[in-house]
């Protein structure tokens, strides 16, 4: 059996699992409807809409945590699952009273996407305490991050499934869904993932209770400076990672009209992206399983498969015609997908260790919030550059752009990593 899923033979983790490849297959199936729907009805101003979504994600972020941080792990999982199976059936509702709204999809993407600030730390926090060998950490880490790969392989092929049998507003039914039986697993466990030690995080109330939690998590940060860094570099990355996967993809879609046999449109990008989430699930169980002999530089490998799989991707709409297209740009989403891992599972392994129990949630929380800063800049900024440039020059240009940046910090802790001395953590 492979380390990643050594963790399964335990019950509690098995259905912490279980709940979460539920949820994250929902969130999947749910932003590809959001997007699909969006470049349907509004065009290069889709980016606009997935902006909404950071932007409340940053605000959750910085302003959330004085609050949030006070409650236990647990509580704060069950009630974010919960309310977003509630916001998920808000435009589901409004369909059949004004039809497919896009201000309730803005309020349900925002309100989504705030609870997700809730529900992650909570869960980063708790994991220590449903896994306390340190020594499993790796694999439980891989195991858990292995349902949002696994979602972004099965979601968007759910959605090429679906979208002949259903109206895609209803693909936010299977999403609620999804949601409710998460809440219900983690309230199944529930006694496995409390803190006896847990001491709720007392701080001053108002704008100075914002100002003393971001300053907490700085202060965390720079005390331990490398995990830190790679912290603010993953940050940094996600927003031209989530405009090229989110958006670029399926404005191509509806531009170049890639086709293979009968999958056309939305049945085309979900074959895209779901090959890109197949990758994911494949680096998992690589980056899940295997220690590196120089684990910082190998990380920054992954940044180095996924700029090259984006700009591949433009590569193909640009000079391969039909049917060659979409297969083209499915194996260069592969790659893209392949590389995500190889970053993120380390990171988490390295930020669990470093800290313990509250410090995690509030250094989690910042990256988040600076993470969501990215994401909402690039995202506002990605309908001038569709206009501009086009969504395919847009797709190949961020692809370089973090095909540099995986260039850059392999060469630069490669040299670190080579040197007799120990790195600190």
């Amino acid at each position: 059996m492979l380390p990643i899923f050594r963790p399964l033979k335990d019950p509690a983790v098995a259905t912490v699992w279980s709940g979460l490849a539920a949820s994250t297959i929902g969130e999947d199936l749910f932003r590809v409807a959001v997007v699909w729907i969006a470049a349907e009805q509004i065009g290069n101003a889709a980016g606009y809409v997935n902006a909404a979504q950071y932007g409340a994600m940053l605000v959750v972020g910085l302003l959330g945590a004085s609050v949030i941080d006070r409650w236990r792990a647990d509580r704060a999982m069950i009630g974010a699952k919960y309310a977003s199976a509630v916001l998920a059936l808000m435009p589901v509702a409004g369909a059949y009273v004004w039809g497919v709204s896009i201000p309730l999809l803005v309020l349900a993407v925002m309100g989504i996407a705030a609870l997700r600030m809730v529900f992650t730390p909570a869960l980063q926090s708790a994991v220590p305490v449903l896994v306390p060998d340190r020594d499993a950490m790796q694999a439980i880490n891989g195991l858990f991050d292995a349902t949002w790969r696994l979602a972004r392989l099965i979601g968007p092929m759910l959605a090429a499934v679906l979208n002949s049998i259903l109206p895609v507003i209803h693909f936010l039914s299977v999403t609620a869904a999804g949601f409710i039986l998460s809440g219900l697993a983690i309230w199944a466990v529930r006694d496995r993932l409390i803190d006896p030690t847990h001491q709720p995080q007392r701080g001053r109330a108002g704008l100075h209770g914002v100002w003393d939690a971001l300053r907490d998590g700085a202060r965390l940060m720079r005390r331990e400076r490398t995990i830190g860094t790679l912290l603010l570099v993953n940050a940094l990355a996600n927003g031209p990672w989530s405009v090229a996967l989110q958006l670029c993809i399926a404005l191509m879609v509806k531009q170049h009209d890639p086709r293979l046999f009968d999958f056309e449109g939305l049945a085309a990008l979900g074959l895209i992206i779901g090959v890109s989430g197949a990758g994911d699930v494949v680096g998992n169980l690589i980056a899940g399983s295997v220690r590196f002999r120089r684990p910082l530089a190998t990380m920054f490998l992954g940044y180095v498969a996924m700029g090259a799989g984006f700009a591949l991707i433009a590569v193909a709409a640009w000079v391969l015609p039909n049917p060659w297209m979409l297969p083209a740009m499915m194996a260069a989403g592969l790659l893209a997908g392949f590389g995500g891992p190889f970053y993120f599972i380390p990171m988490i392994t390295r930020l669990q260790t470093a800290y313990r129990g509250p410090e995690i949630a509030r250094v989690f929380r910042l990256r988040l919030a600076v993470m969501a800063g990215s994401m909402l800049g690039f995202n506002l900024a990605a309908t001038p550059l569709f206009d501009l440039l086009g969504p395919t020059l847009t797709e190949f240009l961020f692809g370089l752009l973090i095909l540099a940046l995986g260039i850059g910090g392999h060469l630069y802790f490669g040299r670190i990593e080579s040197r007799p001395q120990k790195l600190p953590s």
